[in-house]
């Protein structure tokens, strides 16, 4: 059954789903949502693997988040070897740099973090796999580093900037490098990013609900699930002064076209 939606980032392996996993599962496939559940480290990605197997609706990506698991590094022949067994990864990820919590002088901790990017990059690439990208107050350092590495690799070199929360100029630099951008349910309650919502081009933009985190309206304070994924493209819709039927049809073909499912 083709779906209905396509929450692109979510974490269905998290612990908060451990009690009724298989419930939260169900109700995705009655509402014919698809999933792509997130790796974040070794172990997160070989279980949302696992996941893709027993669940018709259910991808994976698999990485390292950039602070998640500060002690590993990025073993090359673990992830070639997941990514070369399980045929539902549909990217690399979730990578990138995350200064949230860094010291202003802490040069250490940020260049672990742009080696452990680059190493996602030069992997994806080698896979001809899109980049499933963590960006949090780093945007220019991250651009830096995918304009490098655009001139090197060309197209095959894609990505998703991930819960996107930059304004309209910086989508533009990232538009320009030919990614992706997807919204989680911030854009529900956040006016911030309504400019971005509408510049954006309707055909590089994808929606997620990064469960169970980010809750949208009218779900703020509950933990999110993917059945949500419903009122952030209805937002979106809203946002754009656009048609909901029509945003909802496109962001699951954008889906679909972009990680090849």
């Amino acid at each position: 059954m083709s779906p209905k939606y396509i929450d692109i980032h979510a974490h269905l392996n998290d612990k908060q789903f451990d009690a009724d996993r298989d419930e939260v599962l169900k109700q995705t496939n009655n509402n014919y949502v698809w999933v792509i559940n997130i790796g974040t480290d070794s172990k997160t990605s070989q279980y949302v693997c696992e996941m893709s197997v027993k669940n018709k609706n259910c991808f994976a990506t698999v990485g390292i988040h950039p602070t998640d698991n500060t002690e590993e590094k990025f073993d090359l022949e673990f992830y070639y070897k997941i990514a070369t067994t399980y045929p539902k990864i549909v990217a690399i990820g979730e990578c990138g740099l995350d200064y949230f919590r860094i010291n202003a002088g802490d040069s250490g901790e940020k260049h672990r973090q742009k080696e452990l990017f680059e190493s996602h990059i030069d992997f994806a690439a080698q896979l001809k796999k899109p980049l499933m990208i963590h960006c949090r107050e780093a945007y220019s350092d991250l651009l830096d580093i995918l304009t490098v590495k655009k001139r090197e690799y060309g197209d095959l070199l894609q990505g998703n900037i991930h819960c996107f929360l930059g304004d309209v100029e910086m989508a533009k630099k990232y538009l320009n490098l030919d990614f992706s951008i997807s919204f989680t349910g911030i854009i529900s309650w956040a006016r911030d990013y309504d400019e971005t919502v509408k510049y954006v081009p309707i055909d590089k933009m994808m929606a997620e609900t990064d469960a169970p985190y980010l809750a949208p309206i009218p779900h703020r304070g509950k933990r999110c699930e993917p059945i949500f994924i419903s009122d952030i493209v209805k937002k979106i819709a809203l946002i754009r002064n656009e048609n909901e039927n029509t945003i909802t049809k496109k962001l699951v073909q954008n889906a679909r076209n972009f990680f090849d499912i």
